[in-house]
């Protein structure tokens, strides 16, 4: 069984922040900083997401996805987040 991946374009990290939500730290240098720091993957560039990416075995790669799953869900839980309510449909996800 496949499944097909979508994402909407991806904005443009203007004015990118260490949020730290995830706890996946790698190091990512980002506008403004001198030096690279500890940044969580999701606040990195996508440039330095995708090096590390290619840099990853397949059982890190579902490691990550663990990790990012659990994240998303602490966040849903926490914030009482739901997505695909009766009303809030996307066309890009049917």
């Amino acid at each position: 069984m496949f499944l097909k991946l979508t994402c909407k374009k991806e904005k443009k990290m203007e004015h990118p922040t260490r949020r730290n939500l995830s706890g996946i730290y790698i190091f990512d240098t980002l506008p403004g900083d001198e030096r690279r720091q500890p940044t969580v993957f999701e606040d990195c560039t996508p440039e330095k997401q995708q090096e590390w990416l290619d840099s990853l075995s397949t059982e890190a790669l579902h490691n990550l996805c663990k990790m990012l799953g659990r994240s998303l869900r602490g966040l849903g839980d926490r914030f009482d987040i739901m997505s695909g309510t009766e009303g809030d449909e996307d066309d890009d996800y049917k």
